[in-house]
């Protein structure tokens, strides 16, 4: 549980609200369970009234009557100099005192390491029947399933893009999640796999195909069979779901959802969600015939 103390402790800021809640999450995410978060933008306030998880919000002072006003009974408003910075110092300071990586690393015997390879000791599970090949890098939180391959220098796990601008300048965020490569999932040489956060891990599906030189950023959920071609980019908290072919060099922006079965042109530069089994191409990515 997170309280007002770890609040406090973060950031040395005196919080008069006494709250007890399970998690953090950005105002608009439903956990099932209580969740902390912030809110300096008007465009979200929406969000966060629509939101049954929400329990406690930290809004900067020029937000916090309208804010307020819309939220439903029952959620504590904490009016704070600068709400993005609060919920990240919280949140990093949780992730340091609590880490999800320090649990000694284990190898199947029957997983195939090869000796250039980089393991990390801590954070790492490597299931039966798995390869790792030359040069390739597995960092804490990584989890390889069985019969996964991780070709010539791709990277698992590393920390992803994620920093913020604050009043009291950047603030660097801890990535605390996991970076689970599915069943018989194959990594080409050269690409990387972004760790996740604990609020939303980084996974790549069963059975499905990344080729070389792709990005996949933290938090972005590849469904089963998922197909990515070379030079692809999907930044962070994609939702991709099975089935889908994403082309040679196409860009999939943060938080874009992209339906079962659907096709992504080589090149294309996905803004909107892409509905299951369309098929698009272009920047902006626009819906063609087969």
């Amino acid at each position: 549980m997170i309280n007002e103390q770890d609040l406090e402790s973060a950031t040395g800021t005196r919080i008069e609200t006494t709250f007890s809640v399970q998690a953090l999450d950005l105002a608009g995410n439903d956990r099932g369970h209580s969740i902390l978060s912030f809110l300096d933008d008007a465009r979200f306030i929406g969000d966060a009234a629509a939101n049954p998880s929400l329990s406690v919000l930290l809004v900067s002072p020029d937000l916090a009557e309208a804010t307020g006003n819309a939220l439903r009974d029952g959620v504590s408003v904490i009016v704070v100099d600068d709400p993005r910075w609060h919920f990240y110092s919280l949140h990093n300071a949780i992730a340091e005192r609590n880490p999800s990586d320090s649990a000694p690393t284990i190898v199947s015997p029957d997983a195939r390491v090869h000796p250039s390879a980089h393991v990390a000791p801590f954070g790492v599970r490597i299931e039966a029947d798995a390869v790792i090949e030359a040069n390739a890098t597995i960092l804490a939180s990584a989890r390889i399933g069985v019969g996964a391959v991780i070709r010539a220098g791709a990277v698992i796990g590393t920390s992803g893009f994620e920093h913020k601008r604050t009043s009291r300048g950047v603030l660097s965020v801890v990535h605390d999640g996991e970076t689970r490569i599915g069943t018989r999932a194959e990594v080409g040489s050269l690409t990387v796999v972004g760790r996740g956060f604990e609020r939303r891990h980084t996974i790549v599906g069963a059975d499905s195909r990344l080729d070389c030189n792709v990005m996949i950023a933290h938090g972005s959920q590849l469904g089963e069979r998922v197909f990515v071609a070379a030079g692809a980019v999907l930044a962070g908290s994609t939702e991709i779901g099975d089935d889908v072919w994403i082309g040679p060099g196409a860009t999939l922006i943060d938080r874009v959802t992209v339906g079962a079965g659907a096709r992504i042109g080589i090149g294309s530069v996905v803004f909107r969600p892409v509905d299951a089994g369309a098929q698009v191409l272009g920047n902006p990515a626009r819906a063609t015939t087969r």
